[in-house]
């Protein structure tokens, strides 16, 4: 590595996302001719918002541009806001290795194979005694504590100094196989770290949160003292949760039904891998539901946040396939709301009550969750290990940003030291000195449509918005060149705008208007008119007609033919 007390050139530290937002998360290290990627997560949409948008990811143009420089992608952990825009990136530019431990490339492996035309990638499995080299950088890893096994944090040093990422933490004294390795944090504190990336999410919560050993605990009760069926919701990623909720139906000769395709995904990859030591005669089919006594069934569901497609709003609805609710059923809520979904939970829990379910949720009084996201105290702790110069907050909203500023300078950082950035922002880090620079890289959402990218997000947006408010108005019209004219009345069909058959005279109307416009135009020009021109004069006498009597804004698509 170059001398690192008399550099002129800089290493630079943005976020590509997960700056003043949850969600999407994407951080890159860059020196000189190389980059390192931080995580490639997704943002899931609000579909009453975005509408038909599937997700959002970051944009990838700067990687694009400087594609020849992009040596690695680091995975922390196999959370969809850290993973879900991998196979985007793979479709953009290729990725010389994915750095990332067992299990979350197990998952990120079966998220792969959903995608085609990604270009070239390779794995390279890391774990707590790995250590990579390349020309500029040395890099190493440290175990976490989170809502997933394999979560890591990451220790960079660049010419410029030492940077630590935590990747999403918590502490948790009482869990047994993933604590947060807190020997080597305060080791690497010892080794006078310049600059932290600190995750922000749970910032403004004090305290420690509840471990997970009284989570579960608590789940054992309730599941003991349930007599009918018995449903669980939780996040399809908590599989040290699930495991321990899957070993308790056992003990209680419950079989274990999933219902969800990420739970059954996830907890196939986790037998897979060897993290999920379970025998697969335990589980049944949703089909099978019905040919098992009430007492002995547990069902373990997606859709804890309110998605309207996740298995628990399909059976909330009287839509699923195979299971239906009764009131002798309880339903065990074990999540959170996260920030944004608050609604559609309340929305989802309404329809469950209906159903008269028992319903139980997580309450100050009655804990069956905890966040994987550290809190205030947690957050100080890391702190004090770490004993960074600089911090950074990163992966939170506004808010928690500020928080985590706070809560630094409770504990002793100094406020001048800590770099609040947004979205695109760079961090200069030169002989050990860092700070936020005034160049930005141009950042805007990318939206995720199916399995594609669609670059025109504004674009796309304004053309559903239309057609949710004001409709279409589609136009068929034959014409006849040679002797000018529009052989017969344009036919209109319209959809989503207004009801056609109690508004006949204005059809027949605007049908007329079309014809006569269109061949006065033809008449009036010595030449044969070109298929555009009809259909702007189609559009504009269409969208005239239909403002002045209706006061609406349609889309207006012309279809032309020739006799």
């Amino acid at each position: 590595m170059e001398n690192i007390n008399n550099n002129t050139i800089p290493t630079y530290i943005f976020a590509l996302g997960g700056v003043e937002e949850i969600g999407k998360n994407m951080y890159c290290i860059e020196h000189d001719n190389e980059i390192f990627i931080i995580d490639c997560g997704i943002k899931f949409a609000d579909e009453n918002v975005l509408l038909g948008v599937n997700a959002i990811i970051c944009p990838f143009d700067y990687l694009v541009e400087n594609k020849d420089k992009v040596k690695g992608l680091i995975v922390t952990h196999a959370h969809e806001d850290h993973i879900g825009g991998i196979p985007y990136l793979l479709k953009t530019i290729p990725v010389p290795k994915i750095y990332a431990a067992k299990l979350t490339a197990g998952i990120i492996t079966k998220k792969l194979k959903e995608h085609k035309d990604l270009l070239p990638f390779s794995f390279e499995h890391f774990d707590d005694n790995t250590k990579l080299k390349s020309k500029y950088f040395n890099i190493e890893f440290f175990r976490v504590c989170h809502s997933i096994p394999d979560a890591f944090g990451i220790f960079l040093e660049t010419p410029n100094g030492k940077i630590v990422s935590t990747g999403d933490f918590r502490f948790d004294f009482c869990t047994q196989g993933d604590e947060s390795d807190i020997l080597k944090m305060a080791d690497l504190g010892r080794k006078e770290i310049d600059v932290l990336l600190c995750e922000s999410t749970n910032a403004e919560t004090l305290g420690f949160s509840v471990s997970e050993k009284n989570i579960i605990g608590e789940l054992r009760r309730l599941i003991h003292k349930a007599k009918g069926r018995i449903f669980i919701s939780t996040f399809a990623s908590n599989l040290g949760r699930i495991e321990e909720i899957i070993e308790i139906a056992i003990k209680a000769n419950r079989k274990i039904c999933l219902c969800g395709r990420s739970m059954e995904t996830n907890i196939e990859t986790s037998i897979n891998v060897g993290f999920l030591n379970v025998n697969k005669s335990c589980f049944i089919e949703p089909r099978d539901v019905n040919e098992v006594k009430d007492e002995e069934v547990m069902i373990l569901s997606t859709g804890s946040q309110g998605e309207e497609m996740a298995a628990l709003n399909q059976m909330a609805s009287g839509k699923h396939s195979w299971i239906t609710l009764k009131p002798s059923d309880t339903l065990i809520l074990s999540s959170n709301p996260i920030p944004g979904n608050f609604a559609s939970v309340e929305a989802l829990v309404n329809k469950l009550y209906k159903t008269g379910m028992t319903i139980i949720q997580n309450t100050p009084e009655r804990k069956i969750h905890a966040s994987g996201h550290a809190t205030q105290t947690e957050q100080q702790l890391m702190f004090k290990l770490i004993n960074p110069q600089y911090i950074v907050p990163i992966h939170g909203e506004y808010k928690m940003l500020k928080a985590l500023k706070n809560n630094a300078i409770e504990s002793g950082v100094n406020e001048q030291n800590i770099i609040q950035i947004v979205n695109g922002q760079k961090v200069e880090l030169l002989n050990h000195v860092a700070k936020a620079t005034e160049d930005f890289i141009d950042i805007g959402e990318v939206y995720v449509d199916g399995n594609k990218i669609n670059t025109d997000s504004t674009g796309v947006l304004k053309y559903r918005r239309v057609l949710s408010q004001d409709g279409v108005f589609n136009v068929t019209m034959m014409i006849d060149r040679d002797n000018k004219r529009v052989t017969e009345l344009p036919v209109i069909a319209t959809r989503g705008s207004f009801y056609a058959k109690t508004s006949a005279p204005l059809i027949t109307k605007i049908a007329y208007s079309i014809k006569d416009n269109v061949e006065a135009a033809m008449k009036k020009k010595s030449f044969n008119i070109n298929n555009n021109e009809i259909r702007k004069i189609a559009e504009n006498t269409t969208e005239f007609f239909i403002w002045k009597n209706k006061k609406k804004k349609p889309l207006v698509r012309t279809t032309v033919f020739d006799i």
